[in-house]
């Protein structure tokens, strides 16, 4: 597509919008005055040619009959009346003032053979100049015409009235009627047969101006009006661009107000379902990406200043004192003591770099959750609480990630190992449509008001839970992180049948093994 203009690429979008509707109205409108004016111009051409043609009919009558003073007893038409032999019997309105008129008429249509009037024929004329041998009688000195006198002499009055037609039907094409006339001997005044008859052709013409005048009633109203209607277009396409474009400054304000310290407000929201809604929505759901990659990235901060500052202080105690009293120290306890509090800030790292990633979909491999299951409850089974997995179907498929499901189980055995009193017992269920694993140990239950705050970073419940119990305190966070991006839940409670607490992980099947 070609680019619009450069002035039109400069000016704002409502202004656009109007200039373009201005003008694909102007063309409309136009185009639709046009056709109008063409199609009543013709309706009125076409109805004095049919008045001519019936005038001819009935002044042919007329002339068979031997009136010789032919003329048109409503709108004055002009029409003239020669014999076979070249003379002027009537003229009317003007012809007689056209100079070479008759040297310009069609020839004389072919005498009817038995009827006194022959049907009009019609043909087309262009008329030439005014005979202006008498230009001082019917012309100031300014040149202008004289106006028809007030009083004095009808023929004086007609003169000036033929001498103004005659200009007005000058240098015009006009569609003139011929009729072939045959007046009877004994109605004939100047014969032009050998039996006294008379053989004539009358000549009645169509003036132009006549369908002009018809038409010049709606020529102003459509000159003025289509210019007048475009610009109303565009006058309300304006105001209709300038009223949809303000949700989109108040967009565009909201957003230019957004600072890193109010990432939790919003841009409004129109009620109109269109794409300015869609933008709204659009840019809402950047801004709620946009808080939480923030709130990752503080929280990381926070969480690393302060979870970290134990063991580096640690850390930085034993080399210190090594450096300080070499002798007074056991060197492999003192070295085994740093790869333990280095281990440990590798760990808290780790978990700490995990919460703070992106919040990007997992990877959409084909993962097996049950046989993963069993894989960890085989590896689990030397450790100081047995692990049993109770049931499980023979596969249970997911897309995701197989590293971040393992982590996700195995934060889970974990903690359930970490609190157990004697087991820990696993379940996994296929419905058709999701798969569920319940981990389930037989340790102190939580209360309702711990079903949700167990996830949080860093929480410690109770004593049970303190640091030196291995726990690094984002386990379960890490564990509801990756269920999260997996589209699926994880959840906590203690109303299970036997004592103790149960996690429930919860994930979608996958469209092609559903039933």
């Amino acid at each position: 597509m070609r680019r619009p203009p450069a002035l039109l690429r400069v000016l704002p979008g409502h202004l656009r919008i109007a200039c373009v509707a201005g003008l694909a109205a102007l063309v409309l409108f136009g185009s639709g005055a046009w056709w109008l004016f063409r199609h009543v111009s013709a309706d009125a051409y076409q109805k004095t040619e049919n008045r001519a043609f019936e005038l001819s009919i009935q002044l042919a009558a007329q002339a068979a009959a031997g009136k010789e003073d032919l003329a048109d007893p409503l709108l004055h038409w002009p029409l003239i009346q020669i014999d076979r032999t070249g003379r002027i019997i009537t003229a009317a309105d003007g012809t007689m003032d056209l100079a070479g008129l008759t040297a310009l008429l069609p020839p004389p249509p072919a005498q009817p053979p038995r009827r006194t009037t022959a049907s009009p024929e019609r043909d087309t004329i262009h008329v030439g100049a005014v005979d202006e041998r008498e230009h001082d009688r019917f012309h100031r000195p300014d040149g202008t015409l004289k106006p028809p006198p007030s009083h004095g002499t009808t023929a004086q009055q007609k003169a000036l009235l033929d001498h103004r037609q005659a200009h007005d039907l000058a240098h015009r094409t006009m569609t003139v009627f011929a009729t072939a006339v045959h007046t009877p001997a004994k109605a004939c005044h100047r014969p032009t047969e050998t039996d006294g008859s008379c053989r004539s052709t009358l000549y009645v013409f169509t003036p132009p101006y006549v369908a002009e005048y018809s038409t010049a009633a709606l020529r102003i109203p459509l000159t003025a009006g289509v210019p007048l209607a475009a610009l109303l277009v565009a006058a309300l396409a304006w105001a209709a661009a300038r009223r949809s474009l303000r949700p989109v400054e108040a967009i565009r304000q909201e957003v230019a107000e957004i600072t890193h310290s109010s990432l939790e407000r919003r841009v409004p929201v129109p009620d109109a379902r269109d794409h300015v809604r869609r933008l709204a929505l659009t840019t809402n759901t950047t801004l709620d990406r946009l808080e939480t990659s923030v709130e990752r990235q503080r929280r990381f901060v926070a969480d690393a200043s302060h979870e970290l500052r134990s063991p580096v202080a640690a850390l930085s105690y034993e080399l210190e004192t090594a450096l300080a009293h070499p002798d007074t120290i056991d060197p492999y306890q003192t070295l085994h003591d740093a790869l333990t509090a280095t281990r440990r800030i590798h760990t808290l790292t780790e978990d700490l770099l995990l919460l703070a990633r992106p919040d990007h979909p997992a990877a959409h491999s084909l993962v097996d959750l049950a046989g993963l299951t069993a894989e960890l409850v085989h590896e689990y089974q030397h450790h100081s609480h047995p692990v049993s997995l109770r049931s499980s179907p023979g596969q249970a498929p997911v897309r995701g990630d197989g590293a971040q499901l393992h982590r996700l189980l195995r934060n889970l055995l974990d903690n359930a190992v970490r609190h157990a009193h004697t087991t820990v017992v696993l379940d996994v269920t296929d419905d058709g449509h999701t798969r569920k694993v319940t981990v389930h140990n037989d340790g102190t239950p939580l209360r309702p008001d711990e079903y949700e705050h167990i996830f949080e970073r860093f929480i410690r419940l109770d004593e049970a839970r303190a640091r030196d119990m291995g726990g690094s305190g984002l386990g379960l966070a890490i564990a509801r992180d990756i269920a999260e991006r997996h589209h699926g839940t994880l959840t906590a409670h203690s109303d299970h049948p036997r004592p103790g607490t149960t996690f429930t992980l919860t994930l979608p099947g996958t469209p092609d093994t559903t039933s």
